[in-house]
């Protein structure tokens, strides 16, 4: 079904600041310039809602992750204007899609919707949980605006570091990019993000819908129209963050979080991923 764009007036902007923005309980102390909006990816066509066969580079991913060894997606091999072959977008527009001379997975905020859930979204939630389905669907609906994307595998167990190339290029509200993980069947998850409108790393936990920020790491920097990379690694119940190789966060959380993992984005956003990685490594002892 084609989608109809909702046109934001600029009181639906001082609404969404109001209610939506990545704030924690204490407001920053200021606030970076949103830069000029960028010209958007063109979005797939009605036929591009089928979803893409799988490539002869899928396999190879599952069979890595399948055996606990590391592994990249970098795209390449997923055709544009279609859905991802390697992750499913469970809320929001993902489509595969070029910018700055790279092929990856945008998530279009320029067609949001209010975080409409994607309209087979069932089928998804079957794919991803099997019979505890259900569990995830009555979860993720009471999403307001934060789109996100599940990698189809599931994670190697124990000790991992994830990471993404991230290219926010467009959104006045927000230009978010970032990692969830600790998926769990009933949708709740955990979350760090980047955003280029707001010049902070901040972690959170989602549960049917609400957001709650966590932690709020100020003055970190990640420009529009610029490649920047977010890693994280789970040592245990430690996880440990970096954005663009510098270490920007470190916390030691009650359980060692498990589950499934994706990307992740806000509102308006329009961000171009890339070079998807994760790799696990031997277990630290605590």
């Amino acid at each position: 079904m084609k989608c109809r764009p909702i046109v934001l007036t600029f009181s639906s902007y001082l609404c969404l600041y109001a209610t939506g923005c990545d704030r924690p309980t204490q407001p920053p102390s200021s606030s970076a310039s949103a830069p000029p909006p960028a010209q958007s990816v063109e979005p797939p066509t009605p036929a591009a809602s089928v979803a893409a066969p799988a490539t002869s580079a899928e396999p190879t991913a599952a069979a890595s992750a399948a055996r606990g060894g590391p592994v990249t997606i970098d795209f390449d091999a997923e055709p544009a204007g279609a859905p991802s072959t390697s992750f499913e977008g469970v809320v929001g527009d993902w489509y595969v899609g070029e910018q700055a001379g790279a092929h990856g997975l945008v998530v279009d905020g320029g067609k949001w919707r209010n975080g409409t859930p994607s309209a087979n979204l069932a089928d998804q939630a079957k794919h991803l949980y099997g019979e505890r389905y259900a569990e995830f669907l009555d979860g993720v609906r009471a999403f307001a605006f934060f789109p996100f994307a599940v990698w189809k595998n599931d994670p190697p167990p124990g000790d991992l570091r994830i990471s993404v190339r991230f290219y926010p290029f467009a959104g006045k509200v927000d230009q978010a990019a970032g990692i969830a993980f600790a998926i769990a069947p009933d949708g709740t998850y955990l979350g760090i993000r980047a955003n280029a409108l707001e010049n902070n790393l901040l972690y959170f936990r989602v549960v049917k819908g609400h957001r709650t920020v966590i932690d709020d790491i100020r003055n970190v920097p990640t420009a529009s129209k610029a490649w920047h990379t977010l890693s994280l690694e789970i040592h245990g119940k430690k996880i440990t963050v970096e954005v663009d190789g510098q270490k920007r966060f470190e916390k030691t959380l009650d359980a060692a979080p498990a589950g499934r993992i994706g990307l992740w984005s806000k509102a308006d956003s329009q961000v171009l991923f890339d070079d998807f990685k994760v790799e696990p490594f031997a277990k630290i002892s605590e």
